[in-house]
């Protein structure tokens, strides 16, 4: 019987010890600079680390077990949670930001961000594989940030609950 080989669910950042999520090579291959992603390997097994961990003061974006690490300097934009100046992206599709998305709330107590977001992937489509350094949909970590904003702000969070075919 041939054995499959599988590949990990996450590893720790070789830089903070965050746990890195998977990412295909695409992903790295739209948003490294030229140069640095003639280095990604179709093959290779990478990892996003760019967690809600403190990871802003680790500048790993991506890395392979052992061997390859690309740093945010070698991307061609912004990574929102690495990032301690603005403007910190978290929709990379819809233009969302840390800070309008905090504007939102610090004006009107709620955040539309996540519902913008859902209505806009049905009407237009998104493209997060290749524009969100995380290679997967931002509505999880829109989200988060807004509970964890109006949070902060004494306020609690209502977050719509994912629809069918809401998320990308």
């Amino acid at each position: 019987m041939k054995q499959t080989e599988t590949k990990p669910v996450s590893m720790p950042c070789p830089c903070c010890g965050a746990a890195g999520q998977p990412v295909k090579p695409a992903t790295l291959r739209a948003l490294l600079k030229p140069e640095k992603a003639a280095q990604v390997r179709e093959e290779g097994s990478y990892f996003f680390c760019g967690s809600f961990c403190g990871a802003a003061a680790c500048d790993v974006v991506y890395f392979a077990p052992g061997s390859q690490i690309f740093l945010k300097d070698d991307l061609t934009v912004r990574v929102g949670n690495k990032e301690s100046a603005p403007p910190r992206p978290l929709c990379y599709c819809f233009g969302h930001t840390m800070e309008s998305i905090a504007a939102e709330i610090e004006g009107t107590g709620r955040s539309t961000a996540a519902v913008d977001i859902r209505r806009r992937i049905r009407e237009e489509g998104c493209s997060c594989e290749t524009k969100n350094p995380a290679g997967r949909c931002c509505l999880g970590t829109v989200e988060q940030f807004v509970r964890e904003r109006l949070a902060g702000s004494g306020q609690e969070a209502e977050v719509a609950e994912p629809q069918a075919g809401g998320g990308c």
